[in-house]
């Protein structure tokens, strides 16, 4: 899932984040703010979430529920982020052309 983090609570293992969607448009949507939980041994998520403003979140159980635990995160720089909404809008137009 694509989210934004909002804040990192290390002393309770979680972090807020809010979830994003690219619309066919590029715009980004900010879809719902919730907490998922950090694995309480793995600094290495969370020294990478403290470093990012956008990442790429995979949770345990793969239904992405709030309170769902991170097992992997990928940063997202800005320009991941532009490239992500261009394919989006590409995406799209491919789209409309094909039922033209």
């Amino acid at each position: 899932m694509l989210v934004k983090i909002n804040r990192i609570n290390e002393a309770e293992n979680k972090v807020n984040v809010t979830l994003l969607d690219i619309d066919d448009l590029g715009s980004v949507i900010p879809v719902k703010e919730f907490d998922l939980n950090i694995l309480s041994n793995d600094e290495s998520i969370v020294n990478m979430l403290k470093t990012s403003v956008h990442a790429i979140i995979f949770t345990e159980d793969f239904d992405n529920a709030i309170g769902s635990t991170i097992i992997s995160a990928i940063n997202l720089t800005d320009d991941e982020l532009n490239q992500e909404k261009e394919k989006m809008i590409k995406a799209a137009n491919d789209k409309i052309k094909k039922s033209e």
